[in-house]
């Protein structure tokens, strides 16, 4: 409250300055430009937008702006109310997008919505008594489509403006008919053509009545009402940009508005009282005038002063660790937070030194043998190129104390060079060159080799003795397998040889063990173990038993240096000694050897959580070294093989091998962050990002680099995240390509966290006529569905924890923050007894999961009873591994004694898995098994995959994206069965990410 009470002050002070700055005075001005949503007032004097993440207004002929609200949050998609008086926006003040009313003669926000999904404010009831938003909340299948909502400025909990999924809305005039939009492409995406982009639908409320309205190959979308409900205005690409058009309704006669090229049209709204039509394009505020057809950018400024936003700001992390390396001698770490490089001293931690000190991005820490210089990777003009760090001053070594530090750079040449990693002699730095080069340099005499030639390297490590390195890498057929190659060069030897994917080996101490993950036996990553030496392979358990008695008790001789090891490796046949050490359903992700070979700590989450554990090299003795969901990264021994390190959250912490409580490391940093500058740098590695790795290298014929130079002039006007993300995204959209997106990291340690709603298990009546909240279903597996609570349709929940639901209480804004919590429920039942139910909310993904299990049996009992009991259901929700597997099961558990199957790829988003599913679906009979007084049948277990070889038809529709879309085509073109359905959404590349700065 204290925030709105402030806030409510500075705009009554806002007021008045607009006023007396009219009349008196002229301020020094700003231009306003890449303004967002503008919304003209209903008299179409005044347009309302969004800048700088709060709403200001301005008069629709130009000048001065004045600002409407100041909040940290972003406030944006400003709507007028009909009567003029309210403005309703959109704003992620408590952590997600809510829907706001700002009562623009008290300057007071009124907020409409509380739940912890995405709201967005869509307009207006015409009475004004309510907004109309989108979620997606309790009513579609699964939370895969919006929905329209309306909450009632008198408060209450909102409702669906009707059962029809589809968003954006726009309600006539009327308040009967609504023009609205069934499915719909990324509004930033152009050239799209395809089943997924949008076309307007008309609909009566309190029908069935639809009509189509457009059918085109491009997008139409953001339809508009005129006053007297005759025309339709809407958005289409229909042209090649998009564009304005207007539709007489009753005639579907259709008019070309606006005739843009290139940059079309954004975010168009129209006055209530139909004069004139506000919307964004390039980086300007335009009005069309709907009675002469003229159209002219509107000119916005904002008084020079009032520009809140500060372009440096100074944070403290006590977090945020990334990527982290311990100097040799075990006294020093350098890390990296934010991109910027560290150091301090290890393993306590305490003061730290800013060792980089840019706004570009550090990475892949390496130091010197002597701990006196470290490596690392800097982007430099659009690549990455190799320096190093060391200190001036003679007597002061340490990189954490030194005042004077040299910054040298290595490397400049037309490839990027990253993940540097100094040979254990300190002669050597290997490094990747390019995609896929692994390439050494001699430190002292700068010569290069160039060790590997490749388009697809992975992970690298050496050798102890220095002389080699292991790899992975992919070949023309995407699998990886471990490599090993001299330092002195000659072709790298594939010391693993497995049709299924190895990856990131980790070198022993001793030079004698090689550790990687790998597939094989398994679908997931397993940890292998290989002994580089036949004679260790060769080994007998008894012989190994022999040597560690030998050890137990050996007496003392006179201390001698050590020798260095030297690696030796029997090459023939060295594939033949991989052994896999763990076979884990949930697949280990992260594993290394420890100095001795005799032990490998691993990650993994295979008891539930992702934590740290220790096993034997030969699967025996396995400890668990930490509990609660750690998710440890960047594992490591030390030297001694007593201590482990990772990165767990952000933080550097160690645990000793032996068992006990992880300990964390102090890294408490402040970074001064120039945000413009940060900005115009992750904008220009995304596009390098892009610019070396899109699949097509003339970029479907965009000229890339001109669309770099296009959005950078965007730079200076997006001044939140939200803003500048939208400015990627237009450069992404210039593409006209699918599998293309940015989005910003998880929340920070500053931002105000989303309240996360519990979730009853029941969908809420659309009725608001009795007392309470009428339930219309229970979705089964929910807590309202639990035995001891069993609510039922046609009850009423009367109160929530002794809060009694009136027509002005929101239910969502009482189960905020109940996950997991005991919640009780007073409960009418239809004949008029009253009960009381006690239950634990659950979240709102958990919901969605027991919704999509509602709907699939839904659909399944639907087929089932349309087929007398003749053709089983499945619907495969994804193409990953969790729905593989539960199609496998439902092969057997829902498809046995079926004659045909329906297969349902609707709502998939794709994956990886659909060859394994055709493998499934296309099995070739050979022969036949019968039993004695048995029939016909083949046994299972002979199989690789679960076999159907009955009749089969594939849904498929718009939303089946990716390899759901391989696996549609595949059906039609193997002829295995009809495909039925819509089109799909004609989105297929292989795709990966990137991770930038922060």
């Amino acid at each position: 409250m204290a925030k709105r009470g402030g806030m409510q002050s500075i705009l009554k002070i806002g007021f008045i300055g607009w006023l007396v700055g009219a009349i008196v005075c002229s301020y020094a001005q700003a231009a306003i430009k890449f303004a967002r949503f503008p919304a003209p007032s209903p008299d179409g004097k005044q347009v309302a937008f969004s800048w700088q993440g709060d709403l200001w207004v301005a008069p629709m002929e130009g000048g001065l702006a004045r600002r409407l609200t100041v909040h940290p949050g972003y406030d944006f998609a400003p709507i007028w109310s009909p009567d003029g008086t309210k403005i309703a926006f959109t704003s992620d003040r408590y952590g997600n997008d809510d829907v706001f009313v700002l009562h623009l003669d008290s300057g007071t926000v009124q907020r409409l919505t509380y739940f912890s999904g995405r709201d967005r404010a869509l307009g207006w009831l015409p009475d004004g008594s309510g907004v109309v938003f989108e979620s997606r909340r309790d009513w579609e299948p699964y939370s895969v489509q919006w929905v329209a909502y309306v909450a009632l400025l008198k408060g209450g909990t909102p409702h669906r403006l009707w059962d029809v999924a589809g968003t954006p809305v726009a309600i006539a005039p009327d308040g009967k008919r609504v023009a609205f939009v069934r499915r719909d492409s990324a509004w930033w995406r152009k050239g799209y053509k395809g089943s997924a982009q949008g076309d307007l639908w008309l609909g009566v409320l309190g029908t069935k009545q639809f009509t189509r309205l457009t059918q085109t190959d491009t997008p139409d979308s953001w339809p508009m009402w005129s006053a007297d409900g005759r025309t339709l205005y809407f958005v289409s690409e229909r042209d090649g940009t998009f564009n304005l058009y207007a539709m007489e309704v009753d005639s579907r006669r259709v008019r070309q508005l606006t005739r843009f090229k290139d940059d079309g049209v954004r975010f168009p709204q129209i006055s209530a009282q139909g004069t004139v039509i506000t919307f964004e394009q390039g980086m300007e505020v335009w009005r069309l005038d709907l009675k002469s057809g003229a159209q002219r950018p509107i000119a916005l400024f904002a008084p020079a002063q009032d520009a809140r936003l500060n372009p440096e700001v100074v944070r403290t992390f006590s977090g945020n660790v990334s990527e982290f390396e311990i100097a040799p001698e075990g006294k020093e770490v350098a890390f990296v937070v934010r991109g910027e490089v560290f150091a301090t001293r290890f393993p306590e931690g305490g003061t730290t030194q800013n060792l980089t000190n840019t706004v570009v991005q550090e990475t892949g820490l390496s130091w010197s043998k002597d701990g006196k210089r470290l490596y690392f990777a800097r982007e430099v003009d659009g690549q990455f190129d190799l320096f190093c760090v060391s200190s001036e001053d003679a007597n002061e070594p340490r990189l954490r104390r030194t005042t004077r530090l040299k910054t040298e750079r290595l490397t400049q040449t037309p490839e990027s060079e990253t993940s540097p990693k100094v040979s254990p002699d300190g002669k050597w730095l290997a490094f990747q060159r390019g995609n896929g080069n692994l390439v050494v340099r001699h430190l002292e005499t700068g010569e290069e080799r160039t060790l590997v030639e490749s388009w697809n390297l992975g992970t690298f490590v050496w050798s102890p003795d220095s002389k080699w390195l292991a790899f992975d890498m992919n070949d023309e057929n995407y699998n990886s397998d471990i490599y090993i190659v001299s330092v002195e060069g000659g072709a790298p030897v594939n010391v693993s040889r497995h049709p299924r994917n190895d990856y990131a080996p980790s070198w022993s101490g001793d030079g004698r063990v090689l550790v990687f993950l790998s597939e094989r036996e398994t679908d997931t990553l397993n940890i292998c173990h290989l002994y580089l030496r036949r004679e260790d392979y060769e080994k007998t358990r008894a012989d190994r038993d022999d040597e560690e008695d030998e050890r137990y008790d050996a007496p003392k001789k006179p201390e001698e240096k050590k020798d260095e090891p030297s690696v030796q490796i029997d090459f023939e046949d060295i594939h033949l000694r991989v052994r896999l050490v763990t076979r884990y359903p949930a697949g280990v992700q992260e594993a290394v050897v420890s100095p001795d070979g005799e032990q490998i700590a691993f990650r993994s989450a295979y008891q539930g959580q992702s934590d740290l554990y220790v096993i034997k090299w030969d699967g025996s003795d396995e400890r668990r070294l930490t509990t609660g969901g750690v998710a440890p990264t960047a594992i490591r021994w030390s030297k001694d093989g007593k201590t482990l390190y990772f990165l767990s959250r952000g933080r550097i912490q160690r645990v000793a091998a032996s068992g006990g409580t992880p300990q964390a490391t102090r890294t408490e940093v402040r970074i001064t962050i120039n945000e413009p500058a940060e900005r115009t740098y992750i904008y220009e590695a995304a596009w390098r990002v892009l610019n070396e790795t899109f699949y097509d290298p003339n970029f479907h014929g965009v000229n890339w680099q001109a669309m770099r130079e296009k959005y950078r002039s965007y730079l200076p006007y997006a001044q939140t995240d939200r803003d500048f993300t939208t400015v990627v995204l237009m450069l992404l959209g210039e593409l006209r390509s699918s599998h293309v997106s940015f989005s910003r990291a998880g929340a920070d340690e500053e931002e105000t966290p989303a309240a996360s709603t519990g979730m009853l298990g029941v969908v809420f009546s659309n009725q608001r006529d009795g007392e309470g909240l009428l339930i219309e279903r229970v979705i089964p597996n929910t807590p309202a569905a639990r035995k001891d609570v069993n609510l039922k349709p046609g009850e009423r929940i009367l109160a929530v924890n002794g809060t009694r639901l009136t027509p002005t209480t929101n239910i969502w804004q009482l189960l905020n923050n109940t996950v997991g919590e005991r919640v009780q429920l007073l409960v009418r039942q239809p004949d008029g007894t009253e009960r009381t139910v006690f239950l634990r909310p659950i979240s709102t993904s958990a919901f969605d999961a027991a919704r999509y299990q509602d709907w699939v049996q839904q659909n399944r009992r639907y087929v089932e009873e349309r087929s007398g009991g003749r053709i089983g259901y499945v619907h495969i929700q994804a193409m990953g591994e969790q729905s593989l597997r539960e199609f496998e099961r439902d092969l057997y558990a829902v498809a046995a004694g079926k004659e045909a199957l329906i297969i349902d790829v609707r709502f998939n988003g794709g994956g990886r898995t659909a060859d394994y599913l055709l493998g499934m679906l296309h099995v070739p009979r050979h022969a036949y098994t019968v039993g004695r007084n048995g029939k016909p049948g083949y046994p299972i277990d002979r199989l690789p995959l679960v076999p159907w070889t009955k009749p089969i038809a594939v849904l498929c529709n718009e939303r089946s994206f990716s390899n759901a879309e391989i696996f549609a085509h595949a059906i039609k073109t193997l002829k295995r069965g009809p495909l039925v359905g819509m089109p799909t959404a004609g989105g297929v590349i292989s795709t990966g990410q990137a991770t930038l700065m922060d």
